[in-house]
């Protein structure tokens, strides 16, 4: 597992804790940032946009916040993703069981996770945003001939 940035966006204390806990267990070399809303994950990438180690890798979103709901988080980010100098993966990650929220489909959403999150939910989450970059990576390297 290599080092990185993970985001966790969710209003609840208490969520952002068990996140903590689980990520620092299960993902000991990756960095953890948290914001209680949407308002605030985009001010922070709009400020970070141009370094890519203050940029997270992935980030959990929580649907059901005040301020900035998941889903209007998501589609603000869509404008903002352009400026940004690296990809930011997103993993829905809710007790929503409204059908429109499991439904809903965005190009900028990566995976839709049931609350409680799991350690293994959190290990899909990380293996699949370094095999995504790492497939980046390969694509920036080739030169056609």
């Amino acid at each position: 597992m290599k080092n990185g940035l993970i985001a966790i966006v969710d209003n609840n204390e208490l969520d952002r804790f068990i996140y903590k806990k689980i990520i620092l267990l299960t993902c000991p070399s990756y960095q953890l940032i948290d914001f209680s809303n949407g308002i605030e994950t985009l001010d922070y990438l709009k400020r970070h946009a141009d370094n890519p180690s203050k940029l997270p890798d992935l980030i959990l979103l929580d649907l059901r916040m005040p301020f900035l709901n998941g889903w209007q988080y998501l589609e603000k980010y869509c404008e903002l993703k352009h400026e940004l100098i690296k990809d930011v993966r997103h993993y829905v990650c809710t007790s929503s069981m409204d059908r429109f929220d499991r439904d809903f489909k965005s190009s900028n959403l990566h995976g839709y996770f049931m609350k409680p999150v799991s350690p293994q939910d959190i290990l899909k989450m990380v293996n699949d945003t370094e095999q995504y970059q790492q497939e980046e990576a390969d694509n920036d390297n080739f030169l056609p001939l």
